[in-house]
C-alpha cells in the first residue's frame, strides 16, 4: 500500500495524524548531551561514521530527522532504516549541523506539561531500541539496525503530542486512572500509536517496519495473520516494550525478565537461557550509551561550572554608565588566555557577567540552553560563529568579534562571516560599554519577540485543539463513539477511488440489529441505548485490519472494507454474525440475546460510484431481513443470494 493511501485504511495512519505532524515534526526536544556528544565527535577529525551512529541512535527524534533527511535525498535509490547507512548517505557534516540546529527545539513542553518525564521517555526509548536489536539478531526476523530504529522511533506519537498539546496531555497524564488511548482519542482524535506509525512513514522507514511497531503495544490487535512477518515483528516489539517497562524501575534498579520468559520463548521459538543472556547484554549496553545521554562525568563538570559571578554594581561610580542595564546579559569569552583575561577584567569593572570559554562546543552548549547571550571570539571562534549562524536555536545570539587593529579587510571579513560587531583588543571599559549597548537592545527585543510568540501559539494551539475536537465530534456517534454515517460516507467515497485508482477489491457490508425495536418497547430506551453502545464495542473490538465500523442510524452500521473481495467480505461477516449471537449484552441486570442481518455487496464494473454501491447491500441486507433474519445475504451481478446453511 502506498503511504499517500494511509489515510484509507482503519489502521494505517489517520488523516488526524498527517495533520498533527505538520505541526509537530520539527518541534520535537531533542537531549542536549546527545548535541554536545556529536559537536565533540564532529571536531576530531578521526571521528568514523559508526561512531557518530551510536550518538545519533541515542536521541529518537534526531534519529528520525537523519533518516528523514538521508531518504528524501534518495533519488530513486532503496529507502535506507539504518543510521550508519543514513549518514553515509547525507554525510557526517550535515548530521551535525542537524544536530545543532534541532538540539532544543521544542524545549518549554519541559516546563508546559510537568507530569511528562522527558528523560524516562529517552531512556526507555533507548532501551527498546536496544532489546530490539538484540531480539532481532537472534531471531533473523529483519536487520538488527532496522529494528533498532523501530524500537526507538515506536514511541515517537507520545513526544508528538506532548510537543504539540503539551497542557492537554499533562490534563491526561495528571488523570492516573485513565486509559491513555482512549483519553487520547477523546481529546485530540488520534492516540500515540496512529501519529507514531505516521511520523515513521513521514521519516521514510519502510511500511513493513512502521505497521508493526504501531502495534507493540497490542499486537493481538493488528489483525496481522498468525506466524506471518508483520505478526512477529509486532510481537518482538512488543516483547521489547514489555522488558523495557521491567528494567525502567523507579528506584533505578534493574529488575530480571523472569516473569516473562515463558512468553518469549512461545513466540520467538528463544530457549530460556537465550532469553536470559539477550536481557542481560542488551542491559549493559542500555547502560552503556546512557552514559552518553547525560554526558562524561569529566565534560559534564566542564560546561556545568560556568557559572557567572554576581556582580557588584556599586563598584560603578558613575550614575550615568549605571543607566542602561546589562544585568540580562551572559558574557563568554572565546580566545586565548591573554586576550580573554585583560576582557573579563573590563567586563567585570563594567558590571557585566562573564566567563571564559576553552571549547567550541562547550560555547555552543552554553548558547543553545541560552545561558550565554554575548560570546567576545577571537580568530580561533571562527567555527562557533559558523555553527550560531546556522543554527534555528540562537537567534538572540550576539557575536562579538575580537581583533588586534580594525584595519577596513579584517573588519569587512568578520561582518560578512555574520558577527554583530567588532571591537579591538586593546579597547577601553567605557568604549567596550558603549558597544554592548546594541546587544542589550537585541536581547529586550528579541525576548519581547519570544514572549509574543509564545503566547500566540499558545492560543494557536487551543485554536487548533478546539478545532479537532470539533472534528471529532463532527465525525462521531455520540452514543456509540464509533464513527457517524458522515464520516462512513467519507471513507466510502475515499475507498471506492482508490479501488478504482488501483484496481483493487472493495466491498461493503450493511449490519442490522434483529428486532431492536422489541427491545425498546420491551425494556425501555435506555437499555436499547445500552444495547447499542455493547454490540458497537462488540464490533469494533472484532474488525480487522482494513475495516472501518460506523453506526449510520438508529441500529444500523456499516463496514468499509478496503482491498477485501466478495469472497473476503463474506467470511468477514459470519465471523460478526458469530460474535454477536455469542455475546449476550448484560443491559440493566438483563442478559440480552441479539442476532444481526448483513448485506454484502461489493465493487463491480457496472457500478458508477460509490452510491450504486450503497444500494446494492441494502438490497442485499433488506432480502435477510425479510427472509427470516440472522442470516448474510450477498448482492452480485444483479441478483441476491444468501449465505448457505444460516436460519
Amino acid at each position: 500500500m502506498h503511504s499517500s493511501d494511509s489515510s484509507e485504511t482503519r489502521n494505517g495512519p489517520t488523516t488526524a495524524a498527517q495533520v498533527l505532524l505538520e505541526s509537530a515534526a520539527e518541534r520535537l526536544p531533542t537531549p542536549d548531551g546527545v548535541a554536545v556528544a556529536i559537536m565533540e565527535a564532529w571536531e576530531k577529525e578521526d571521528t568514523t561514521v559508526q561512531q557518530l551512529a551510536r550518538l545519533v541512535q541515542t536521541d529518537p527524534a534526531l534519529s528520525g530527522r537523519v533518516l528523514k533527511l538521508a531518504n528524501s535525498a534518495a533519488q530513486g535509490r532503496r529507502p535506507v532504516a539504518s543510521i550508519p547507512e543514513a549518514i553515509v548517505r547525507i554525510g557526517m557534516q550535515t548530521v551535525g549541523q542537524l544536530a545543532v540546529a534541532f538540539s532544543l527545539i521544542g524545549k518549554e513542553v519541559n516546563t508546559a506539561c510537568p507530569a511528562f518525564d522527558h528523560q524516562k521517555y529517552w531512556s526507555r526509548c533507548l532501551l527498546m531500541a536496544v532489546l530490539s536489536r538484540q531480539l532481532g539478531t537472534a531471531t533473523r526476523l529483519a536487520p538488527p539496525d532496522d529494528l533498532f530504529a523501530c524500537g526507538l522511533l515506536g514511541r515517537i506519537g507520545v513526544l508528538a503530542l506532548v510537543s504539540v498539546y503539551p497542557e492537554a496531555y499533562n490534563e491526561i497524564l495528571d488523570n492516573s486512572e485513565s486509559d491513555l488511548i482512549a483519553q487520547e482519542k477523546e481529546t485530540f482524535g488520534v492516540d500515540h500509536n496512529e501519529v507514531s506509525e505516521a511520523m515513521m512513514l513521514n521519516f521514510s522507514v519502510p511500511r513493513a517496519l512502521a505497521e508493526p511497531a504501531r502495534f507493540h503495544e497490542q499486537p493481538d490487535q493488528s489483525g496481522f495473520a498468525a506466524g506471518s512477518r508483520p505478526k512477529k515483528l509486532a510481537q518482538l516489539l512488543n516483547l521489547s516494550y514489555r522488558l523495557s517497562a521491567v528494567a525502567m524501575r523507579d528506584d533505578g534498579k534493574v529488575a530480571g525478565p523472569a516473569e516473562l520468559v515463558d512468553s518469549i520463548g512461545a513466540q520467538l521459538g528463544l530457549e530460556e537461557e537465550r532469553i536470559g543472556s539477550l536481557f542481560d547484554e542488551a542491559i549493559a549496553e542500555w547502560k552503556e550509551w546512557s552514559e552518553i545521554l547525560d554526558m562524561p562525568a569529566d565534560h559534564s563538570r566542564e560546561y556545568q561550572a560556568l557559572e557567572f559571578a554576581e556582580i557588584d554594581e556599586s563598584q560603578t561610580s558613575n550614575e550615568e554608565e549605571r543607566s542602561v542595564d546589562f544585568s540580562a546579559l551572559r558574557v563568554v569569552t572565546l580566545m586565548p588566555d591573554d586576550w580573554a583575561d585583560p576582557l573579563l577584567s573590563l567586563l567585570q569593572e563594567i558590571s557585566v557577567r562573564s566567563e571564559k570559554c576553552s571549547k567550541t562546543s562547550i560555547a555552543m552548549h552554553l548558547a543553545m540552553n541560552r545561558r550565554a547571550n554575548v560570546f567576545l571570539v577571537a580568530r580561533e571562534g571562527n567555527q562557533l560563529i559558523d555553527l550560531i549562524r546556522q543554527s534555528e536555536s540562537c537567534p538572540e545570539c550576539y557575536l562579538v568579534e575580537v581583533l588586534e587593529t580594525l584595519d577596513e579587510e579584517a573588519v569587512a571579513r568578520s561582518y560578512a562571516r555574520g558577527v554583530d560587531h567588532v571591537i579591538q583588543a586593546n579597547i577601553s571599559a567605557p568604549h567596550l560599554r558603549v558597544h554592548l549597548e546594541p546587544a542589550v537592545r537585541r536581547l529586550a527585543q528579541h525576548n519581547k519577540w519570544r514572549n509574543d510568540r509564545k503566547e500566540l501559539r499558545r492560543v494557536a494551539k487551543e485554536l487548533a485543539l478546539a478545532h479537532r475536537q470539533q472534528q471529532v465530534l463532527s465525525l462521531t456517534d455520540q452514543l456509540t463513539e464509533l464513527p457517524n454515517r458522515r464520516a462512513a460516507m467519507e471513507a466510502l467515497e475515499r475507498s471506492w477511488s482508490l479501488s478504482q485508482r488501483e484496481d483493487k477489491p472493495f466491498s461493503l457490508m450493511l449490519l442490522d440489529i434483529d428486532h431492536f425495536k422489541d427491545v425498546n418497547d420491551r425494556f425501555g430506551h435506555a437499555v436499547g441505548d445500552q444495547v447499542l453502545k455493547s454490540t458497537s464495542t462488540i464490533l469494533q473490538n472484532a474488525v480487522r485490519r482494513d475495516e472501518m465500523i460506523a453506526r449510520i442510524g438508529g441500529e444500523e452500521f456499516i463496514l468499509v472494507n478496503t482491498g477485501a473481495t466478495l469472497r473476503e467480505a463474506v467470511v468477514a461477516a459470519e465471523r460478526l454474525r458469530q460474535q454477536l449471537a455469542n455475546s449476550p449484552i448484560d443491559a440493566a441486570g438483563q442478559a440480552i440475546n441479539i442476532t444481526v442481518s448483513i448485506g454484502i455487496a461489493a465493487r463491480e464494473d457496472a457500478m458508477n460510484n460509490a452510491g450504486e454501491l450503497m444500494i446494492a447491500a441494502d438490497k442485499a441486507l433488506y432480502a435477510a431481513k425479510e427472509t427470516g433474519r440472522n442470516k448474510i445475504a450477498l448482492f452480485a451481478s444483479g441478483k441476491v443470494r444468501f449465505l448457505p446453511g444460516k436460519n
